[in-house]
This record gives structure tokens, C-alpha cells and sequence, in this order.
């Protein structure tokens, strides 16, 4: 559902501040639904980070499945050599 959301909020142009903070907020809820379902704890920053990784990438083509695979995916390199 989210996705869906933000596939068409993604698709309309032009894309203003508002609409970013929109999605930037729809990212966060998502990453911390993830992150509780499986029972994890976020180290701080990391759904930021991850949430804005996923907007670039949007912005900049990538489709929102590879965008959150891409960021999932560097947030875990991040992170993890960060503990």
C-alpha cells in the first residue's frame, strides 16, 4: 500500500518540498513497521539515512523496488561495520 502511495505521489511532477517531506515520512513509517515486524532495533540515523538513499535514487530514475533493495542494502553495509 505504501508503495503504491508513493509510486503515485513519485510520478507526478513536478516534485516539491512538501511532497518530499510526504514521502520521506511514508519511507520512515514503512522502515519502522520493517524494522519492528522483525523484532529489531535500529541503530539511530540509520532509518534517515536509509529514507533518504531511497529518495535519491528515486529521484534520480531507479524504480522503487531497486531503490529499496539498493538502500536496504546499504544501510546493512553500514551499519554493520558501524558496530
Amino acid at each position: 500500500m505504501v508503495a503504491l502511495l508513493m509510486a503515485g505521489l513519485i510520478s507526478a511532477s513536478p516534485v516539491t518540498a512538501q511532497d518530499n517531506n510526504l514521502l520521506k515520512s511514508f519511507c520512515l513509517a514503512a522502515f519502522k513497521a520493517a524494522m519492528a515486524q522483525a523484532g529489531e532495533t535500529p541503530p539511530l540515523g540509520m532509518g534517515e539515512e536509509t529514507c533518504n538513499c531511497f529518495l535519491d535514487e528515486v529521484g534520480g530514475g531507479a524504480g522503487i523496488d531497486t531503490a529499496r533493495e539498493t538502500c536496504k542494502g546499504r544501510a546493512a553495509a553500514t551499519y554493520k561495520s558501524k558496530s
